[in-house]
């Protein structure tokens, strides 16, 4: 086994190109604004004009006097005044100063590169299947996970600014724990999904390992009789983690959901059809994990696939999806920076007068959030597919849909020695892999269903929430 194998070098040619090209290069052109246009806000000579003419004649000092207090406090116009709104590319360069920049920065960055890391190595796998290099690529993808849950956190932190949207957040969490706890129990029941399976052979390998290693030589007991039987703390454990990844996807999903409606107003009939794919392709990767739709595909009368084809269609609905939201990505955020229109055309429909500066704030607060919509958009979807492709590989999936078997099956995908490749074999990643990605989707499927419902009958769609 060579210390440093094909694995490794990429690994270590894919850290050198993001420390290059980190302050060099900017993908956020290619890959987010590109196509987009936002709404520029008219100046005040051009609010200015608008007002009727008066009649009151100033002098020299009052008409001074009066340009320092429009300075300072600025001038009312009525909020019926037609006045234009121009349309400009979005500029990379606005985006430097605005809130989660850095962090899109680094995410469209790292993300390709992971994913061109993870193909090389795939690629080289599937070439060289006999090969026992070490896979440094799934420790790459572990890193750029927790990358993942970091800018979503992040995010969380920046739009949580009042009470009632920490105590929704709050809420949202102890009713997915609660959700959470009674899935991981009943998970085995419902999904294709070998927890229970999984958890016993977790601890009879750690059982082994410890047998083995020698550690309790000079006792007398015997080391299985008290490996742990009860998978309560794992269920634990489990739901608090996808608690608070609820807590920090909620905002996400709702934002998605505001922004699929609206694209759905904007695109054209081939356009809202693959709209429509896109928000509903989730529902479907989970049907696939169903156990009754999986008897009937594998057990049936009519046996379709077998259930190792099944494993790897999962596997392609999922990039598909993933592929879906970034090819209508152009129509969602854009449908986000035209609600700045929407909220000017819903002003002018009132009486009253406004400040010239709040109508230039409200126009520029889309544009000035874009960043954080584009995290909110490919956030979930990113977290999905990093944890569909640790299940095909640490799974040992075939991308033919081959069948391998995983009884006993070393896992020389995993970049570690000793105990770590020897407990964790293929059986307890994919059933673990599985689990993260069903209850992923399950929640980014939820709380978008219910983004949908709230911003249809509740806010009407009119886009007046900000977060």
């Amino acid at each position: 086994m060579a210390i440093l194998g094909f694995h490794v070098v990429i690994c270590l040619i894919a850290v050198t190109i993001i420390t290059k090209l980190v302050r060099r290069a900017n993908f956020i052109d290619v890959f987010i604004t590109n196509g987009l246009y936002r709404f520029l806000a008219p100046s005040n000579q051009e609010l200015k004009a608008l007002l009727p003419p008066t009649k009151e004649k100033l002098n020299q000092r009052n008409r001074r006097k009066k340009r320092e207090d429009e300075a300072v406090e600025g001038f009312s116009i009525p909020k019926s005044s037609p006045f234009q709104l121009s349309l400009y590319p979005v500029n990379v360069a606005d985006l430097v100063q605005f809130e989660m920049y850095t962090q899109l920065h680094w995410m469209c960055l790292c993300i390709p590169v992971s994913l061109l890391v993870y193909t090389l190595s795939e690629i080289y796998n599937f070439v060289m299947p006999e090969n026992k290099d070490f896979n440094v690529s799934i420790i790459f993808m572990l890193v750029v996970i927790m990358f993942v849950l970091q800018v979503l956190m992040t995010l969380s932190s920046y739009l949580v600014s009042s009470v009632d949207e920490r105590g929704f957040m709050i809420s949202i969490g102890a009713v997915y724990f609660l959700f959470a706890f009674i899935f991981a129990m009943n998970s085995h029941r419902i999904f294709d999904i070998q927890m229970l399976e999984a958890y016993d052979k977790l601890s009879t390998n750690i059982a082994d390992f410890v047998e083995s290693s020698g550690l309790f030589d000079n006792s007398t007991a015997n080391i299985r009789d008290y490996r742990p039987t009860n998978p309560l703390m794992m269920y634990i454990s489990l739901s608090v983690f996808f608690s608070m990844l609820s807590a920090m996807l909620v905002f996400p999903n709702f934002r998605c959901a505001m922004m699929y409606l609206k694209a759905l107003e904007i695109d054209g009939r081939i356009r809202r059809a693959v709209d429509h794919v896109a928000f509903l392709l989730p529902a479907f990767i989970l049907a696939s994990f169903s156990k009754p739709l999986v008897h009937q595909l594998v057990e049936g009368p009519r046996k379709i696939v077998s259930i190792e084809q099944l494993d790897i269609i999962r596997i392609y609905l999922l990039l598909f999806w993933v592929f879906t939201k970034f090819i209508t990505r152009v129509s969602h955020l854009q449908a986000h920076l035209n609600l700045a229109y929407d909220k000017v055309a819903e002003m002018r429909a009132e009486s009253g007068k406004v400040k010239n500066y709040t109508i230039q704030a409200m126009i520029y607060r889309y544009y000035r959030y874009l960043c954080c919509a584009a995290i909110q958009y490919f956030g979930p979807a990113i977290l999905a597919l990093l944890f569909a492709l640790l299940l095909k590989t640490t799974g040992n999936l075939s991308w033919l849909g081959a069948p391998r078997g995983i009884e006993n099956a070393e896992l020389n995908t995993l970049a570690l020695t000793g105990p770590i490749r020897f407990v964790f074999d293929t059986t307890i990643c994919r059933a673990f892999f599985s689990f993260l990605l069903v209850v992923t989707l399950l929640i980014n499927f939820s709380l978008q269903l219910l983004g949908v419902v709230y911003h249809s009958y509740f806010v009407g769609g009119t886009g007046t929430t900000t977060n």
